[in-house]
């Protein structure tokens, strides 16, 4: 399946020069976003504390409230734009976060065993086909023994049939010139995807905050 990841980059060069903070236009849905990630935490099954890397950091956004936090924050994106963005906030800031420009799919830039804690960003929808396989393998690769992955992708319901380009059979959108740009898998197919690339499952939940009703939450271990 055709894929254009960098593609993110020129999406954040356009919402950025029109007065965004990240790849969210308003404040407010970074804050649900928040309120979200701490009802999560406070659940008490992902590690309160160590090092953490969110997997499509973005601007920063999410990435420093995680340092706010007391995580030491480790932030990768594909495009140069956020990153750019997300470490002047992070200097400015003095918070223990840094961000850089890479795929997801490979982690070339962390060593084995590194990570407490990775966060799926809102990120996996966005990955396709076989890169998928690769980015749960690298994840296990980077997490400590029990090491904790949080899991926030879109998924499929009823209101997902309104999505522009939307295939019901393949379960991606696609562009007109047949490029993917989302997976939005059914929710047991996804869970079964974690659960076949060797992470145990701990919890899920659909997300009650998410506007458009498509995404779920996951909390998995190795």
């Amino acid at each position: 399946m055709k894929t254009n990841y960098i593609g993110h980059d020129e999406v954040y060069k356009k919402r950025l020069a029109a007065g965004a903070r990240g790849w969210d236009v308003s404040d407010d849905g970074y804050e649900i976003h928040q309120s979200k990630l701490q009802k999560v935490l406070n659940m008490g099954i992902a590690p309160s504390e160590g090092r953490l890397l969110e997997l499509g950091c973005g601007a920063g956004n999410i990435g420093l409230w995680f340092a706010e936090q007391g995580y030491s924050v480790c932030g990768l994106d594909i495009a140069p734009t956020a990153v750019e963005l997300a470490q002047s906030r992070a200097q400015e800031s003095g918070l223990n976060a840094q961000f850089s420009v890479g795929s997801v799919c490979e982690l070339n830039s962390y060593e084995d065993d590194s990570f407490d804690f990775v966060y799926d960003s809102h990120l996996l929808h966005c990955i396709i086909g076989k890169d998928r396989q690769k980015l749960f393998e690298n994840v296990i690769r980077v997490l400590r023994p029990g090491g904790f992955f949080l899991v926030d992708t879109m998924c499929y319901s009823e209101l997902t049939h309104d999505l522009e380009g939307f295939d019901l059979e393949t379960k991606y959108t696609i562009w007109p010139d047949g490029t993917a740009t989302r997976y939005i898998g059914e929710e047991e197919v996804i869970l079964d995807e974690l659960r076949n690339a060797g992470f145990k499952i701990l919890s899920n939940h659909r997300d009650s905050e998410d506007p458009d009703g498509h995404s779920m939450i996951v909390q998995v271990t190795i």
